[in-house]
């Protein structure tokens, strides 16, 4: 992958390591969004465009996507509502050595947590403040936006309030309110709302994914969720429904064996089944509200859910719902992962004993 400065990244290939999807080519490589899409094209074909948008909304719906089409779209020699493929700058952005193309997003350090640190930012800046050498602009794209460090923000604030040349600041988070609020006060919001089961679940059909329908109820929205899910397996899923399902008959030693087993898991996957859990108990008000609802998480298994929901109160569902709150919470901190599980267990098995 070609870089300017270090950590900013000019091109993202698919395959490549800091990269969680393929480069997209036009809008038809985005899911849902419609709305937004047509938006988007009628300001880019009119030029009306504002200095700097912000592109918000949960985790793998297709915003950084949507971002980099339009990048691709703005840079285009053709000057119209979609990239046409075929000009000099589309062959560029396409190979990944755009000169008038700048990304960063946050990078890891040892055990540290992932940021976009001030050094990123300035380079990136830097790299992006001179005259557009290709196109009519340059487009600064940060992914990650809410995980600049005070520094870097206020950085990249003094440039937004000031900006030099033609630039267009494209900045995308999953976690809005954790943006600077002076930031976002000087960029125009783009809000992506969850992306409809039956779109996910037909994109996983064309790509042959197995579950589909029961991964696209499972993904909450997200097509990278979806994924990802697609990837994995439902494996811990099912871990997680047997386990609540059987709570009612669970014995001590079947307690300690579960706690031993999920203790030496990692903690995202004991993460992922804690969400499975909450997402089954979500499942079981619904079905003692509505037996024939719709919106299940878990879809393909209803009929074993059903069963376990008509021997279950609806102080129980709260209760256990609470226990999974606390339980994610002690995950978070520094904890002995198995002597919580154990804990957790024998509480949850309570109102069955």
């Amino acid at each position: 992958m070609a870089r300017t400065k270090k950590n900013v990244v000019v091109s993202a290939p698919a395959g490549d390591e800091t990269v969680r999807e393929a480069f997209p080519r036009d809008w038809a490589d985005i899911c849902g969004h419609t709305q937004i899409i047509r938006r988007l094209r009628v300001l880019a074909a009119a030029q009306r465009l504002p200095h700097a948008l912000i592109f918000c909304g949960m985790e793998g719906i297709g915003k950084r996507r949507t971002a980099r089409v339009l990048a691709r779209t703005l840079l285009c020699a053709e000057a119209g509502d979609h990239p046409c493929g075929h000009c000099a700058s589309c062959r560029t952005m396409a190979a990944g050595v755009h000169p008038d193309y700048f990304e960063t997003a946050p990078e890891a350090r040892g055990k540290s947590a992932a940021m976009i640190r001030t050094e990123a930012v300035r380079d990136i800046l830097v790299a992006a403040s001179g005259t557009p050498v290709q196109s009519n602009r340059r487009i600064i794209l940060i992914d990650g936006a809410d995980c600049m460090n005070e520094t870097a923000a206020n950085r990249l604030l003094k440039t937004i309030e000031e900006p030099t040349g033609e630039v267009l600041f494209l900045l995308v988070t999953s976690a809005y309110d954790a943006v600077l609020p002076t930031i976002r006060s000087r960029a125009v919001r783009i809000a992506f709302g969850a992306l409809p089961r039956a779109e996910i679940a037909a994109v996983l059909t064309e790509r042959g994914a197995e579950n589909a329908e029961a991964i696209a109820a499972l993904s909450d929205g997200s097509l990278g969720r979806a994924y990802a899910l697609a990837e994995e397996g439902l494996a811990l899923r099912d871990e997680a429904l047997t386990l609540l399902l059987r709570l009612r008959t669970l014995g001590i030693e079947d307690i300690w064996a579960c706690a031993e087993a999920l203790g030496a898991r990692t903690h995202a996957e004991r993460t992922a089944w804690i969400g499975f859990l909450q997402m089954a108990l979500r499942d079981l008000l619904l079905l003692s509200e509505d037996g024939a609802s719709d919106a299940l998480c878990h879809i393909d298994r209803r009929a074993e859910l059903t069963a376990l929901c008509a021997k279950m109160t609806h102080a129980d569902i709260f209760a256990l719902m609470e226990e999974t709150r606390r339980l994610a919470q002690r995950f978070a901190a520094n904890v002995n992962p198995a002597l919580q599980i154990e804990a957790f267990l024998l509480r949850a098995r309570k109102p069955f004993v």
